[in-house]
């Protein structure tokens, strides 16, 4: 996993109006002040502007959503520690990992389908 920070989600978008446009604005909410804090923009004139400022502002949980599933592949292929499965609460404990990994699963999935509804503005 990465450890390069960036602006903690959530992200969002919305129009803004400039003295020559308009323009997609990406930003995050500054918390006490009450005012977003700019995270890019997109010009308007290549028709993709509303798209592409959905896909920016979805970042945060696209990235929480791979970190998710990154994290079960690494339960997956690291399997039950072999020791344990002959320990007299091997089942128990096979059970707990199993489920586990079921819970992590179901996250990334439900967290997917969340980044993926509001990168395309649709059900994902």
């Amino acid at each position: 996993m990465s450890t390069h920070k960036h602006t903690p989600g959530p992200w969002k978008f919305g129009k803004e109006l400039t003295a020559r446009s308009v323009e997609w604005l990406v930003s995050f909410d500054a918390g006490s002040k009450g005012r977003g804090i700019a995270i890019a923009e997109t010009c308007a004139g290549s028709g993709n502007e509303d798209a592409n400022a959905r896909l920016i502002a979805a970042a945060p949980e696209l990235l929480e959503a791979c970190q998710t599933f990154a994290e079960w592949l690494r339960r997956e292929d690291a399997g039950f520690p072999e020791e344990t499965r002959c320990a007299p609460d091997g089942a128990a404990k096979w059970r707990e990992w199993f489920d586990e990994n079921i819970r992590i699963c179901a996250l990334a999935q439900k967290q997917a389908r969340a980044a993926i509804a509001k990168a395309t503005g649709g059900e994902a």
